[in-house]
């Protein structure tokens, strides 16, 4: 009788499907299940276990699909993944001869003022971020984890301890000076504490000794623009660097209407004779013809004396818009 269950627990083991028993192959030590962070990218960390790879095929986020090679004389792998804002549902297979050997999925949410999808993270997903010290325990076999004194201002960036993972930091269009020198420390606070790396908040501070003639002449305006009077300065500009001028996170009018949702027509301006809404964006700016009009054609996004941010003095509408239009 013991046999016979024997034999019968073989054969259906042997005619389940591959997937539902044998692609495990490795584990996902970070980031953890059910994690949300305020970030575009994260680092993955992970184990290969008792299966012979080739290369492992992540699948979702922003990228869609990226192939990441393996060798198998490294048994944990570390990679970044780009992200989309809200849920993400990252699939990990382990490629081997062209086939699927190996399986792992993690559901990670990127969270984002600029998005009102967004800008709360589900329910059950707990705060991420890497830079503590029972995490970085994960990478110290291959990476330095704690900086020096010579790391604050490296001769050379490669040099940087964050370099390793931060590099794609350098392949952009539009840089910021501190992190185009690779000088880290001078916004992210190197701290033993539970969180490392952190930065001040509002993080105007670390802002204000390179920017302080503007931040001098903003608050000296009558009007100033929400983000700028809070000091959050970077709900609208990257501080590492921007495919955008101005290192902005998004194009500038899509940057707008995140919360002036009702402006995306243009129909906030007089119509005119035409019927029409002032366009807010796919004409050239007059006073910059090489680029696009935004809303901040018209609109300081800092501050200034007008009630509306405007640009100029709007006291006689007519003469106004004869700056730009001939009347």
């Amino acid at each position: 009788m013991k046999l016979n269950h024997w034999f019968y627990a073989v054969v259906v083991l042997c005619c389940m499907p591959l997937k539902c028993w044998a692609l495990s192959g490795f584990t996902v030590h970070l980031p953890p299940e059910n994690a949300y962070l305020e970030s575009e990218r994260v680092g993955i960390v992970l184990n290969v276990e008792n299966v012979v790879l080739s290369s492992i095929r992540v699948v979702g986020g922003k990228n869609d699909t990226t192939e990441i090679q393996v060798s198998a004389a490294v048994p944990t792998l570390c990679f970044a993944v780009s992200l989309n804002h809200g849920l993400n549902v990252i699939e990990l297979l382990g490629i081997n001869q062209g086939k699927v050997v190996a399986q792992r999925s993690v559901k990670i949410f990127s969270k984002s003022v600029l998005d009102s999808s967004s800008r709360f993270q589900p329910t059950g997903f707990e705060p991420y971020v890497f830079h503590v010290e029972a995490r970085e325990q994960a990478c110290v076999a291959c990476h330095d984890m704690n900086p020096t004194l010579s790391d604050l201002r490296p001769s050379d960036p490669v040099k940087s301890p964050c370099f390793s993972c931060h590099q794609r930091k350098r392949v952009i269009a539009f840089n910021h000076n501190p992190a185009t020198q690779w000088n880290c420390f001078a916004c992210h606070e190197v701290l033993d504490e539970q969180r490392k790396y952190t930065v001040p908040d509002p993080e105007q501070q670390m802002c204000d000794p390179c920017h302080h003639k503007e931040m001098k002449s903003w608050n000296a305006s009558q009007v100033v623009h929400g983000p700028t009077a809070v000091g959050h300065c970077t709900i609208c500009h990257d501080p590492h660097g921007s495919d955008r001028p101005g290192i902005l996170r998004m194009q500038t009018t899509d940057l707008c209407i995140n919360c002036h949702d009702d402006k995306a027509s243009g129909a906030h301006v007089i119509a005119g004779f035409y019927g029409q809404g002032h366009p807010v964006r796919g004409v050239k700016d007059p006073f910059k013809p090489e680029r696009e009009f935004t809303c901040a054609g018209c609109h300081d996004p800092h501050a200034g004396d007008t009630l509306n941010l405007l640009r100029h003095d709007n006291a006689n509408m007519m003469e106004y818009c004869t700056r730009c239009h001939e009347i």
